[in-house]
């Protein structure tokens, strides 16, 4: 039997998401679980793939791991989060013995820019993207070539601007080198002619930007997943928002502080 599990993490907390004999990983995370609650034994007797190997500090929503157990999905997902640490499985489908995770029909990648940028700038420079182009210059895989950008979309949500772009598929460091370019024509750094050109096949760098803002929404296949969440994931996920809000917190009040906004509301009896 194989199964495929949906999974989220935080990739500030990993050195990346490819397997590495001295570095805490995403795919060793899956693994180290999968070995303790005696799901698989090998990973590769059991055919473990992972649909994206998102880069160091690069988070997920929906990523993908597949592999064969004796184990149904619904099993497999309770037994997995039992042992998994900072990686979380909402999902999962029992699939044929033939599945690949990489062999999706979409991935959606979101980046989040904390500064105020003119979105119908932004839109301009991001739509160029959209379609088949040569993606050699946004990309440090030596493979980049021809691929084709389904959608990108720019909107701005809760003080955020947020770039969602869909494909079947990215090389490495891809959609931050476009958010790089796109961003760069807003500042005036470059121009939309130097991105045709780009993508059309002249070498060009237009940098990269950092990768703790981007998130793996999601992996798409022909079929659906059923969503599992289990008590001890819901709790961890509110916990690490409780976190947030009190971090969210300190910070707004740092900030009022130092702009001596804030009074002593103290009165007497109040410690």
């Amino acid at each position: 039997m194989r199964v495929a599990l949906k999974i989220a993490y935080d990739g500030r907390a990993f050195y990346g998401h490819q397997r590495q004999p001295d570095r805490r990983t995403v795919e060793g995370e899956c693994l180290a679980a999968l070995r303790s609650a005696k799901v698989l034994e090998d990973a590769g007797k059991s055919f473990f793939r992972s649909a994206s190997r998102t880069d160091r500090g690069v988070s997920a929503i929906g990523n993908v791991i597949a592999f064969d157990t004796s184990l149904s999905a619904e099993a497999v997902i309770g037994a997995f989060n039992d042992r998994a640490r900072d990686v979380w499985a909402w999902a999962a489908a029992d699939v044929a013995e033939s599945f690949h995770p990489r062999h999706a029909i979409q991935r959606w990648y979101r980046y989040h820019l904390f500064r105020d940028l003119p979105l119908p700038t932004l839109r301009r420079a991001a739509a160029l993207f959209v379609g088949e182009h040569d993606f050699r210059s946004f990309t440090s895989d030596p493979a980049g070539g021809r691929l084709v950008v389904d959608r990108i979309a720019v909107s701005r949500a809760a003080g955020t601007v947020v770039i969602d772009i869909r494909a079947a598929s990215f090389r490495r460091g891809m959609v931050r080198r476009i958010v790089s370019a796109a961003v760069g024509v807003t500042k005036g750094l470059v121009t939309e002619g130097e991105i045709r050109a780009a993508l059309s096949g002249v070498r060009a760098d237009f940098g990269t930007v950092r990768p703790e803002p981007l998130f793996l929404m999601d992996v798409r296949y022909p079929f659906l997943m059923k969503v599992v969440i289990k008590p001890k994931v819901r709790d961890e996920w509110r916990t690490i928002a409780e976190e947030a809000e009190l971090r969210r917190l300190f910070l707004c009040a740092i900030d009022r502080s130092i702009r001596g906004t804030d009074s002593n509301p103290s009165s007497p009896g109040e410690v």
